[in-house]
């Protein structure tokens, strides 16, 4: 149960590593106690954040995760940690009050983290640390990021988008986790949010503050900062559980993604458990002292205002595709075993549950209808088709297509892909089992018409 003295926003960072790891800093061991406020979110709130195995995350693409780095590394050895590789389970849950159910078991196809995070950590360890827990301390404060890619689609959780566009010292955003609700560490699995306030990097010059001088700049060029609960008890402190957590711009939409929790500072004389003087959440802006917001985009993840264009040609899923560089608004369409939307995304024209699936037929109209009327083209009229449903196919070679008169929610689609018909030109699309296939919705108006040369 909630402890009522604390409505805090519990937000939890390094504390929560791979269960079993070692922390060994002494602010980490005692920040591991202490993070705290908040107020419980309701069920339509931010649901794009989720709570994962030991940390908070959020849905950000089709397959993607982002977390914190610290949440899926192995501190001891500079990679991705074991549980987190190719096959294994990534179990998420959008419930917002424990206990939390259900989870959703989904396959993780790759984990990836920040490459700026895994260098320090990697000259930590050649430097002689015995781990680098405290990554974010280190003298480059790279970003505590990492996303973790699955197989399978989660439709019943929506996803937010990455805004590249920077946090100014001012701007409202929202702090959301799954951690801890008073300093103890106890509670948690409560799904909690607080709107806080962009605070400049004056705010880490504070007694009992671990960072100084120019680390003070480098670290806001890295993080976005915000007040803890300590500083004020009308602000929010991370706790355990809510490392990896997004921060969320305050806007028309909620699903607007502008960092992640990673980290703190504690105020002067704090022994045992306390709350936040700051918090600290890594910045995902093209403004940021690492490229995070273009390397968000190249593993594809949703990105607005920022990173580069995507094509159908970069080797990652963005923009319109269903899945790598194939379907949407890309010419190539997708192979058997890919994600799609509908037919039209697959090369055998087979969209089963969203993914493609062999052709069972190699007809034009296999898969999309039975039964079509056959025309030899490539002139062709269909005259008024009535107010029931139609369907036509041919193996001509067309040059144009016209049709109209399809409208008050009428449809009309050529191998499985809807078009307008309001009267003009269409230039036919690519050949489908050797030809077309058209297909007319049952509806008004009964003079709805095709025709072809």
């Amino acid at each position: 149960m909630r402890a009522p003295i604390y409505a805090l926003l519990s937000l939890c960072l390094v504390a929560c590593s791979v269960e079993g790891s070692v922390e060994t800093s002494e602010e980490i061991g005692a920040a591991d106690d202490a993070l705290i406020g908040g107020t419980p979110a309701l069920e339509t709130q931010y649901a794009s954040t989720v709570a994962g195995p030991g940390c908070t995350a959020a849905k950000v693409g089709p397959r993607h995760f982002l977390t914190a780095a610290h949440c899926v590394d192995d501190e001891f050895t500079a990679t991705v940690h074991p549980a987190y590789g190719p096959g294994n389970t990534y179990s998420v849950t959008a419930d917002n009050t424990p206990p939390l159910s259900p989870y959703v078991n989904l396959t993780i196809q790759q984990t990836y983290i920040h490459p700026e995070w895994l260098e320090d950590c990697s000259a930590a360890l050649a430097g002689g640390a015995t781990d680098c827990a405290v990554n974010v301390l280190n003298s480059g404060h790279t970003p505590d990021l990492a996303v973790v890619v699955v197989n399978e689609l989660s439709p019943t959780i929506p996803a937010a988008v990455v805004d590249g566009a920077p946090v100014a010292v001012g701007d409202p955003v929202v702090a959301t986790g799954y951690g801890c609700e008073d300093p103890s560490g106890s509670g948690g699995g409560l799904f909690k949010l607080q709107n806080l306030t962009a605070s400049p990097s004056s705010i880490l010059n504070h007694p009992g503050s671990y960072v100084s001088g120019q680390a003070i700049n480098d670290v806001a060029a890295a993080y976005v900062l915000t007040p803890g609960y300590a500083s004020s008890t009308s602000n929010a402190s991370l706790c355990p559980g809510d490392s990896g957590g997004p921060l969320y711009r305050q806007s028309s939409t909620s699903l607007v993604v502008v960092g992640v929790n990673a980290y703190y500072t504690f105020p002067s004389g704090w022994s045992g458990p306390a709350p936040s003087q700051t918090n600290w959440h890594t910045r995902l802006d093209t403004g940021a002292r690492y490229p995070v917001t273009s390397w968000l985009q190249a593993l594809g993840v949703t990105v607005i205002n920022g990173g580069t264009a995507p094509t159908c040609t970069d080797g990652v899923q963005n923009g319109t595709e269903t899945d790598v560089d194939c379907g949407g608004t890309c010419t190539a369409d997708c192979a058997n075993g890919d994600t799609c939307n509908t037919g039209a995304d697959c090369a055998s024209q087979n969209c089963v549950a969203g993914v493609c699936q062999p052709s069972t037929g190699t007809a034009p109209c296999s898969n999309l209808c039975t039964s079509p009327t056959v025309f030899t083209g490539p002139g062709y009229s269909s005259g008024n088709l009535g107010t029931s449903a139609r369907c036509f196919e041919t193996t001509a070679n067309l040059s144009g297509i016209n049709c109209g008169n399809f409208i008050n929610g009428r449809s009309f689609a050529i191998n499985g892909a809807a078009v307008s018909c309001n009267g003009g030109n269409v230039t036919p699309p690519a050949k489908r089992n050797g030809g077309y296939c058209f297909q007319a919705a049952a509806g008004d108006p009964a003079w709805a018409y095709f025709t072809t040369w």
